[in-house]
């Protein structure tokens, strides 16, 4: 290329020229990329629960800790698809060294999450087990909080409690139209070729919409089981997922979701977590507590928690247990003397400057795993349904963010 009269040369450049890459792929990657300390972890763990359910006869099946090793870079890079996965397999140079020279389909990854949705728990207390051993996970204040995480489901996938009546009703009908053309297509057929066995079964149609009614009842007696005397016939559930329920999200929206639970400790490692379907946070205080103590066998040395989660019931039960704890008494909207003796306490005990100061650390403690989550790992949706499938992503998630929050400390 000529500019002025001066010849400008640059480097040459062939996509179609061979390239070598490293006869090991480590060797193409950063020392410090997360993808080495996943593969160190999982190595280290006792997999005896994910191995012991696979078969002995039969065709050898993908190793289970490697599966892991996916799923958990996958949590971490802020992909939750194994078609994204099984695609990076084949580009990532990352999850191409955790894969390990194979190569898994989509059906294959995503059947590990769900066949192995109870051992993520294990994962997870690991994760918080490592952290305490490096000297993380401190327990002097532990901060808990919730986040409403969208379900995978919509409100198209929805039916109201009165609509519900209806639909079944029409339905009832459409059975029994149905039913009575077979019956009438089978006594034509007896009078022209005699008495038969009556065909072979219910036609597809029918099987259908069968299907469809005991769907609908099974979903109404759910709602119904969960709203107990204050159903409405506007209240909805969720068909696609009926363990769903609609919960209002940071931005204001009325969506299908599930309250996931945290407990952080002093230094952001989650050492302890849930998810429920429950709309409000106050039933989750004690448990979530109790939860700390069965993952670290310590109890928190105080606890800190928003107006979300006070109730007089709360306050007493964990008195009772001599678990100190601050607890947010009202919103500043509400400046009225509030009632019950413990909730008295706890309001004369906010106003003193070293409660003041302690739970002053709450918004920052208990919000940090979920900007975490939320932002840096993507995690804003579940993929599965259910609340069994439910519960074992967000330990697998939560696992993936203590990972990071473990990697991150040993490179600073």
């Amino acid at each position: 290329m000529t500019v002025m009269g001066v010849d400008i040369e640059f480097k040459g450049y062939e996509q179609e020229q061979g390239q070598l890459f490293p006869a090991h792929l480590s060797d193409a990657l950063y020392a410090d990329d997360p993808a080495f300390f996943i593969n160190d972890f999982v190595d280290g763990l006792d997999l005896m629960a994910f191995e012991s359910r696979y078969a002995v006869v039969g065709e050898r099946a993908y190793p289970p800790r490697m599966l892991l090793k996916l799923w958990l870079f996958g949590a971490i890079e802020g992909v939750y698809s194994g078609r994204e996965i099984a695609r990076r397999i084949r580009w990532d140079l990352r999850f191409r060294y955790l894969a390990g020279g194979l190569s898994p389909d989509f059906r294959t990854i995503n059947r590990f999450r769900i066949s192995h949705r109870e051992d993520f728990a294990l994962v997870f207390r690991e994760t918080v087990h490592t952290a305490r051993a490096a000297g993380l996970g401190k327990l002097g204040r532990v901060a808990i909080d919730g986040t409403k995480i969208r379900a995978n489901t919509s409100r198209h996938k929805a039916m109201s409690y009165g609509r519900m009546d209806q639909a079944e009703a029409q339905l009832e009908k459409e059975i029994a139209e149905t039913l009575a053309k077979l019956e009438a297509v089978n006594e034509a057929d007896d009078d022209t070729h005699g008495d038969g066995d009556g065909g072979g079964g219910l036609p597809a149609e029918l099987q259908n919409k069968q299907q469809r009614i005991e769907k609908l009842r099974a979903v109404r007696e759910q709602l119904e089981a969960e709203r107990g005397t204050t159903l409405k016939a506007s209240s909805q559930k969720s068909f696609a997922d009926p363990d769903a329920n609609m919960m209002m999200t940071s931005d204001g929206a009325l969506q299908y979701c599930y309250n996931a639970q945290v407990a952080a400790s002093e230094d952001g490692v989650i050492v302890a977590a849930d998810v429920t379907t429950s709309v409000l946070d106050r039933q989750q205080l004690v448990p979530m507590v109790e939860a700390v103590k069965a993952t670290t066998r310590r109890k928190p040395g105080i606890v800190l928690a928003d107006a979300g989660y006070l109730s007089e019931k709360n306050l007493e039960e964990l008195r009772q247990k001599r678990q100190r704890c601050l607890v947010a008494v009202s919103g500043r909207k509400n400046r009225r003397w509030p009632k019950g003796l413990q909730t008295q306490r706890m309001h004369r005990l906010l106003r003193l400057p070293w409660a003041k100061k302690l739970y002053n650390y709450r918004r920052t403690q208990g919000e940090r795993p979920f900007a975490e989550i939320k932002q840096t790992m993507k995690f804003r949706r579940f993929s599965t349904r259910g609340r069994a499938n439910i519960r074992g992503e967000w330990n697998l998630v939560c696992a993936a963010a203590n990972a990071l929050s473990i990697h991150r400390a040993a490179q600073a």
